[in-house]
């Protein structure tokens, strides 16, 4: 785990391990199709899922969970609560620009 890391430098790492194999999945689909696309896909996903683990992410779900937190605290809310008892429309709006 990377000990040390505050939560958001821990997030912004997890969104741009997410962002490269986003990148690396769009470019499996720019080639023809071919038999072993699916098992190309695996590696991708497992890359991903250790390149969380070490910043200390259990799960995909966990890291969504805290970049969804982070984007909160970006506009303004102290965690989810907060934004769910204070949010109006725009911040709800807002929200859906933010990173996913």
């Amino acid at each position: 785990m990377a000990s040390g890391i505050n939560f958001s430098d821990r997030v912004e790492l997890g969104r741009r391990a997410v962002s490269t194999c986003r990148a690396a999945h769009a470019q499996l689909h720019t080639k023809t199709w071919y038999p072993q696309i699916h098992d190309d896909h695996s590696p991708l996903l497992e890359r991903l899922k250790n390149d969380l683990k070490e910043l200390g992410f259990s799960s995909l779900d966990e890291f969504f969970s805290a970049s969804e937190e982070l984007n909160m605290k970006e506009l303004g809310f102290r965690d989810r609560g907060d934004f769910e008892t204070k949010a109006t429309r725009a911040d709800r709006e807002a929200l859906e620009l933010k990173w996913r």
